[in-house]
């Protein structure tokens, strides 16, 4: 079964998206020590601005969750959420640390993100699409595709795993790589491309 959403998320929905993984936290501050809790800063603040919307079906069946939740999944996840991504790894509290030191100080915004296709297996899900974003310090505009798979427990993601970050952008950005075309697929490398390794036709 393939579902396609197609709705954009901005730097505002990003920022959103940081204070409902910070409120998320509170369900963990028991397990987390008062300590840890309080050396984030401020959460109970940030979370009576935006309280996370209930939700209105407990599922692990990804072609059920996504429809209901997949449009602002950052909302529900599970507290022993893990993230894997080109370059690093992450979890709830270092995306929680990451929200609070980066939140004047953003590398990309005006993120877009479409043409999202899925592909779902039981708990396991997988999605491609294309996001566009700005880089704050010299305005320029990347167009990549990616690809990510996610695992739900407890009706809630515990798990995502990205593929592809930014080097398609950063080759774009030197001039060795061409923007996608609207209509071509959600491929790793843009059809319009000369540069290629040696053993790629």
């Amino acid at each position: 079964m393939v579902l396609e959403a197609r709705a954009p998320i901005d730097g505002k929905s990003r920022g959103r998206a940081r204070r409902s993984l910070a409120c998320s936290l509170k369900a963990v501050w028991p397990m987390l020590g008062l300590a840890v809790a309080l050396s984030f800063g401020a959460v109970a603040d940030v979370c009576a601005q935006e309280a996370v919307p209930p939700m209105k079906k407990i599922t692990n069946n990804s072609a059920e969750w996504i429809p209901l939740y997949g449009e602002k999944w950052w909302n529900y996840y599970h507290a022993d959420f893990e993230g894997f991504f080109p370059g690093g790894r992450s979890n709830i509290l270092h995306d929680l640390y990451l929200a609070k030191v980066r939140r004047n100080t953003a590398l990309t915004v005006d993120w877009q993100i479409f043409g999202r296709d899925y592909t779902f297996d039981g708990e396991w899900f997988a999605v491609e699409w294309f996001y566009r974003a700005t880089n704050v310090a010299d305005g320029f505009q990347q167009w990549e595709s990616t690809l990510g798979v996610g695992r739900l427990k407890d009706g809630k993601m515990v798990l995502w795993t990205e593929y592809f970050d930014d080097s398609v952008g950063a080759l774009q950005q030197l001039g060795l790589l061409p923007f996608y075309r609207k209509d071509e697929p959600k491929f790793p490398w843009p059809e319009g491309a000369k540069l290629s390794l040696p053993y790629r036709p």
